[in-house]
């Protein structure tokens, strides 16, 4: 009977051995075919001579559904278990006794959602290094599928480059997983915990040791170990993250090994290779890629990339060079308008050496841009106070519509080699988006308020496509349009009052009127509203077309702001025709806002001509002087007094772009005035607590903010928060002292909490809060026991006491003999214990005893509790 359970738990043994020695790395990646339909295909690395080897593999759909997927990638054959197989895997070049297995199968889901797609496979293989007990523990990968129909279907990030690679001690490793995104999607890396059972993380895993770093770059993916310290097998996981237009629709977690030996062979040099641009007219792209190698060993260089599986794409590698430690490669590539897209291509070049016991690799990346060209031969008319845009067929069929560009500033854009779009610096306001990519025309009315007679005006245009990729941009155009109706050129108060206030209001004549249809006479009117009741009225009209100067009086020009523009008719009796009217204009209304010791001057208009820049006046015994100028509608005016009126007023300096108008046009606002006063708050102070542990007290220091951006503080109110979740309320003020920013914070020992200081002047004006400090509670050694004490009376350790402590409530203690009888016991966390039986009043034995105390300590989360336990000596 013993024999045979012997024998059986050899089997057993053994078998569980064959059966576990066996996983590597791999990861599931997934693409879409059609509705809630995805195929999904599993990789996996694993030791070939292992009888564990598996011809299919179960996955969960993260649906409450499971199915088995069959190995579809390399010859049929009968595998180590000795089971016949339609597919067996491939073996990776380079590698004893490992290769790749690809599982497909494909799966149609309910609706949209969030499924988890997992594997999980008994075993990884013997003595990974940073996986304790590895042959033990399931192997385990997933992926995340977000199905949402208004996202869009969705397909995977794709890995290129296989998830196994070779280090070498001593040597700088870099690997990468070369992954794409057939939708364009943007990817990010950071590394994940290796996971086992029921995925759960592996107890025990940790990140490979480095001499100096181990990271992975959240951008590339490259994987940087600088440098590997022992030989053996480690492994990683890294999640790859899919976003779409800031959104997170995904992931796949690749499980991946790294094999470290000992070598005496240095990897691989790979010329940078640079990101580049390929626009489609263009011809051929070409990058030329070099590798080195110091050790003067052939050198293999493969391309791998998204170039290569777009649809009837041309793109190529071909090896031109290749000499001892020297190798040359040219990577190319024609792409079509089909190829066009707001995201790059990426290409993965990987160079190995060759000849080693142990070849190493560097990798190198290249994203490549594929732009479309610019349209060409835009034109642009004015006619009757609209801009008629033409522009030629666009060359790449599969564009979708066309950007409208305008700007009223003058630009020296010339794009260079693939910047798309017009960068904002050059002042081009997107307009309209013509959708078709058939169009070839656009009208544009302007504004609500329509183009301005006056102004040139500069055109661009690019093509869009499906996904947001735009051309570059064309060829600019100019128009400016006919000065056939009176151009506003004024508005501009002459009294500030509150009833009886006046503006002056001037235009420039028509000069350009088809006096075909218009024949005259000629008639204008001045229309005006103020800007609360908004109702236009006839201020007045001439029939005299040079008159040009207006005036409206019996105004609240102190209170509101005025708008104007003109209308003009044909004034013939037989023809009274109207034949348009001016842009817009507002007076400048300018508001005065107190502060301390200063005046916040802000002010607004609405006018049709170009403002170059703005005078500021201040009255000074009646007559206003210039003291100051801005580009942008506000102005502090400093150094003033507290209590005094200060008066201003506004002139604006600006112009029409085109000939034929008054230059500069010059405006005035209302006159306003205030009273400096303070109401500005000190600055925050800032604040650093720290804990005096010997002393068992808080010490707050803070700075003083007289001394960077006021002069004017009375007192600090120090606020405290006892918990987390509670309210904080006001510890204590402070009267002000230059010299003196601290306090001392005694709470019964207690030193958990937070702080925060809010600072006052003079005024009653309260600062922001200051950041908020927290101590845990932990900042101090708690509760430390010594090993022994020595109760003989003699004035010295007389005592069982704690060596330190801090943030304790109370302490629970029991002290026990070697017979497990209760000596001792008190709820004082000083215990002093003198070395009696409590129960006896006799001195106990010289020798070792056992102590269970459990302390209560304050802590910013609450009161906790923990357990402390050990021996005492006492010596007598």
């Amino acid at each position: 009977m013993a024999k045979s359970l012997l024998v059986t738990i050899f089997i057993l043994f053994l078998s569980f051995n064959l059966y576990a020695t066996h996983n590597r790395a791999g990861e599931i990646t997934f693409v879409h075919v059609a509705g809630y339909t995805y195929e999904i295909t599993i990789t996996t690395i694993t030791y070939s001579p292992s009888q564990a080897d598996r011809n299919e593999l179960e996955i969960s759909w993260g649906d409450g559904q499971t199915s088995l997927l069959p190995r579809v990638n390399g010859p049929a054959g009968y595998n180590s278990a000795g089971f016949y197989c339609e597919h067996l895997g491939e073996e990776i070049a380079g590698y004893n006794d490992v290769k790749i297995n690809k599982y497909t199968g494909t799966h149609t889901f309910s609706g949209n959602g969030n499924f988890l797609l997992t594997v999980e496979d008994p075993n990884r293989n013997y003595g990974i290094m940073n996986i304790p007990n590895s042959v033990n523990i399931p192997f385990y990968i997933e992926s995340l599928l977000v199905i949402n129909q208004f996202m869009g279907s969705n397909d995977s990030p794709q890995l290129l480059l296989p998830p196994v690679d070779k280090a070498c001690v001593g040597t700088a490793f870099i690997s990468n997983a070369g992954a794409i995104d057939p939708d364009g999607d943007s990817l990010s890396y950071h590394f994940v915990n290796c996971k086992g059972a029921d995925g759960n993380d592996i107890p025990g895993f940790t990140l490979p040791e480095a001499s100096n770093i181990f990271y992975i770059d959240e951008h590339s993916g490259d994987i940087v170990w600088d440098t590997p310290m022992y030989q053996g097998e480690f492994n990683i996981a890294m999640a790859i993250v899919e976003w779409r237009n800031g959104v997170k629709i995904g992931y796949v977690t690749r499980d991946f090994q790294i094999i470290v030996v000992a070598c005496d062979n240095t990897p691989p040099v790979l010329v940078t290779v640079a990101d580049t641009c390929a626009v489609v007219s263009d011809s051929t792209l070409s990058l030329e890629v070099i590798a080195t190698d110091v050790d003067g060993d052939y050198i293999a260089i493969i391309a791998q990339g998204a170039p290569f599986e777009v649809e009837d794409s041309d793109a190529a590698f071909a090896i031109e060079e290749r000499t001892d430690g020297y190798t040359k490669g040219v990577f190319s590539w024609s792409p079509t308008c089909y190829d066009v897209k707001a995201s790059g291509y990426v290409v993965y070049f990987k160079a190995t050496d060759e000849g080693n016991t142990v070849n190493l690799s560097s990798i190198a990346i290249s994203n490549i841009k594929v732009v479309a060209d610019k349209p060409t031969n835009l034109t642009a008319d004015a006619i009757s106070g609209d801009v008629y845009l033409h522009w030629d067929d666009f060359y790449c069929d599969n564009a979708v519509g066309f950007n409208v560009y305008r700007s009223t500033s003058e630009d020296d854009f010339q794009p260079s080699y693939c910047v798309t779009g017009i960068p904002l610096q050059y002042n081009y306001t997107k307009i309209a988006v013509v959708s078709g990519g058939n169009s070839v025309s656009f009208i544009d009315y302007g504004d609500m308020s329509g183009l301005v007679i006056g102004l040139k005006y500069y055109y661009r245009i690019t093509a869009f496509f499906a996904d947001g990729a735009e051309s570059i941009a064309s060829d600019k155009v100019e128009v400016t349009l006919k000065k056939d109706i009176p151009v506003i050129t004024n508005v501009s108060v002459e009294t500030t009052d509150t009833i009886s206030g006046s503006m002056m209001i001037a235009l420039s004549v028509p000069t350009e009127i088809d006096t075909t249809i218009y024949p005259g006479p000629y008639r204008y009117f001045l229309l005006g509203a103020d800007n609360v009741n908004n109702d236009f009225i006839v201020i007045d009209s001439s029939d005299n077309i040079f008159d040009s100067v207006f005036f409206h009086n019996n105004l609240s020009t102190a209170n509101l702001q005025y708008n104007y523009f003109f209308e003009m008719y044909n004034n013939s009796p037989d023809n009274y025709v109207y034949m348009g009217k001016s842009s817009l204009a507002s007076s400048i209304f300018t508001v005065a806002e107190p502060s301390d010791r200063s005046a916040l001057l802000s002010w607004a208009s609405e006018v049709p001509w170009m403002i170059d820049f703005y005078v500021i006046y201040r009255a000074n015994d009646g007559e206003f002087d210039s003291i100051g100028i801005s580009y942008n509608c506000f102005f502090t005016d400093t150094a003033l007094v507290n209590g005094v009126e200060y008066c201003y007023k506004i002139k604006s300096v600006g112009r029409y772009s085109t000939s034929g108008y008054v230059r500069p046009i010059i405006n005035y606002s209302q006159t306003v005035c205030c009273v400096p006063v303070d109401v500005v708050p000190p600055c925050k102070s800032l604040l650093e607590v720290e804990v005096d542990c010997e002393n068992m007290v808080n010490q707050l220091y803070w700075t003083n903010p007289e001394n960077y951006c006021c002069d004017d503080v009375a007192a600090y109110y120090i606020y405290y928060q006892d918990y987390s979740g509670t309210d904080f309320y006001l510890l204590d003020s402070i009267v002000h002292s230059p010299f003196d920013t601290t306090y001392v914070h005694e709470n019964g020992g207690k030193l958990s909490g937070c702080y925060y200081i809010v600072t006052g002047d003079y005024n009653g004006n309260m600062s922001e809060k200051s950041e908020v400090v927290c101590l845990s509670g932990l900042e101090c050694p708690n509760y430390e026991l010594p090993n022994a004490f020595s109760p003989n009376s003699d004035g010295v350790n007389d005592l069982f006491c704690p060596k330190s402590f801090a943030n304790i409530e109370k302490v629970d203690t029991y002290i026990y003999n070697r017979q497990g009888r209760i000596v001792y016991t008190t709820s004082d966390y000083m215990i002093n214990w003198d070395g009696k039986d409590m129960y006896s009043g006799r001195e106990v034995a010289a020798g070792v005893y056992f102590y269970v105390c459990t302390v209560y300590a304050y802590t910013y989360d609450g009161v906790a509790k923990s357990v402390l336990s050990g021996f005492i000596h006492v010596f007598r």
